[in-house]
């Protein structure tokens, strides 16, 4: 399978799951901190060591700057950029990542505050959880059209 066919792809799984675990009921947040925990438990070997996604650093702000990095060199996201950063809150915005077709198609018809299930919000949040004790509650999403950019506004608890 060539290269884009198996990224719509996996945008189209991600907007499926998305919207099936909308549907029973369960909320963004919920499907985040889910995620970030089977990142943790089930998946953290795929994600180190197959994808080289080896993010180091002890504490919030080493942590998050390691993973910026590795999802620009992985190509998870071409453009990365941290606008703030504290031991409580982060605002991350991602560019030009392998979900923004995912993330355009779960806002279509949503109110202006909608903020969906990220499945990069929650890889950082379950290096966070393991290394720090925080996990990543997303407070505010906003897609930049014009830069193909998403911008997370987060607390960390």
């Amino acid at each position: 399978m060539e290269m884009r066919k198996l990224i719509d792809f996996l945008n189209f799984v991600v907007v499926a799951y998305n919207e099936a675990l909308e549907n029973v009921g369960l909320d963004s947040q919920l499907i985040n901190a889910q995620m970030a925990r089977a990142f943790k438990e089930k998946a953290a070997h795929i994600i180190q060591d197959d994808f080289a996604l080896d993010i180091t650093g002890d504490n919030i702000q080493d942590i998050i700057k390691s993973f910026s990095e590795r999802i620009k060199e992985t190509g998870i996201c071409q453009k990365t950029e941290i606008i703030e950063i504290s031991d409580t809150n982060l605002t991350l915005k991602t560019g030009d990542s392998i979900l923004n077709q995912a993330d355009k198609i779960l806002l279509r018809d949503r109110p202006n505050d909608y903020i969906p299930a990220s499945p990069i919000i929650s890889m950082l949040s379950s290096f966070l959880e393991e290394k720090t004790g925080k996990n990543c509650i997303i407070q505010k999403y906003e897609f930049i059209p014009e830069e193909n950019s998403s911008q997370f506004t987060i607390t960390l608890e």
